[in-house]
């Protein structure tokens, strides 16, 4: 089957708003190549429907981890596709999780160069990377398809970022430090004024938790996180990587190394506030906002489940 290569740039998304972008065009402007220029959910929809008529078979995505969470978003729930397109994702967002871990980092016109290369001639190497996809269901709220769920202090410090940094000279990888250290520290320190435990009341699989006020709460279908920590060490064949942290966790101090390294620590166990366990389903009620890679949605409702749930899978390229 021949190759039909379509290109979404998001110019506004993080480092394409420092000029890569309009490189990135310059190259992507290839008779092999189709390209759209998207900013918007709406502009991800109709270019995703254009490429499906034009039967594009490999999709080239430049743009943040939103970006990619609006494109599985249009390809799960809309289903324009007859057959699902293998997907090869750049380094054109601030954080790019999903990136990192499924996608090529470095250069993006350098990137760029190599798949037209591997199109034309088919003599680069590439890797196949398949991974499950999140199914978010929020009250209030299309369902949305990604990769990296939070809530309590997840959330919050992504709305600490984009209120505080996203847009000031500490965009970037230092303004994402900065907030993980502030978070880290008022998580140590106790302080709640900056990082405030959420309740909720969570159903694994069906399972009921007692329900309980977390400081940390995240499911996950990627490998790796930002900077590379896998903070989970479930043993279970589910397809969902879930791990949280209770207010009240003992031991904080000795077990949080442990869990950036998604190791198993002696005191990380439910009897002192530590979970961690790979499930298809999540069902949780709570009134508080929730980020889906780096978007954040508020539910209308707590009377109404938030769900949580396998959605397919995903082939990703990297070469």
């Amino acid at each position: 089957m021949p190759r039909v290569v379509g290109v979404l740039i998001n110019p506004l998304s993080g480092k394409n708003r420092q000029g890569s972008a309009t490189r990135l065009q310059a190259i992507g402007e290839h008779p092999d190549v189709l390209l759209q220029m998207v900013q918007t959910p709406q502009d991800v929809y109709d270019s995703l429907i254009d490429f499906a008529r034009r039967k594009v078979n490999i999709l080239v995505i430049s743009g943040g981890d939103g970006t990619i969470q609006a494109v599985l978003t249009v390809l799960f729930h809309h289903h324009p596709f007859t057959i699902q397109p293998q997907l090869i994702v750049l380094e054109g967002g601030t954080t790019n999780m999903i990136a990192g871990d499924v996608g090529i980092l470095g250069n993006q016109v350098r990137a760029m160069s190599r798949i037209i290369e591997w199109v034309q001639t088919s003599n680069t190497n590439v890797t196949c990377e398949q991974r499950s996809v999140l199914r978010l269901s929020v009250p209030g709220h299309e369902v949305k398809y990604g990769m990296f769920f939070g809530a309590a202090c997840i959330s919050q410090g992504v709305q600490y970022y984009q209120s505080n940094l996203h847009n000031n000279r500490l965009h970037g990888l230092p303004g994402i430090c900065m907030t993980l250290v502030r978070f880290l520290w008022a998580l140590i320190g106790h302080h709640k004024q900056i990082a405030a435990p959420t309740l909720l009341q969570v159903s694994l699989d069906k399972k009921a938790l007692e329900k309980e006020k977390f400081i940390l709460f995240f499911v996950s279908t990627l490998d790796r996180l930002f900077f590379g920590i896998r903070p989970f060490w479930g043993k279970e064949n589910g397809q969902l990587r879930f791990t949280a942290v209770k207010a009240k966790a003992k031991y904080l101090l000795r077990v949080l190394p442990f869990l950036v390294r998604g190791r198993m620590a002696r005191k990380a166990t439910p009897a002192n506030g530590y979970y961690s366990h790979n499930v298809d389903e999540i069902e949780l009620y709570t009134s508080d906002s929730m980020a889906l890679d780096g978007e954040i949605y508020t539910p209308d409702s707590n009377q109404q489940p938030t769900l949580l749930q396998y959605g397919g899978k995903v082939t990703f390229l990297q070469l």
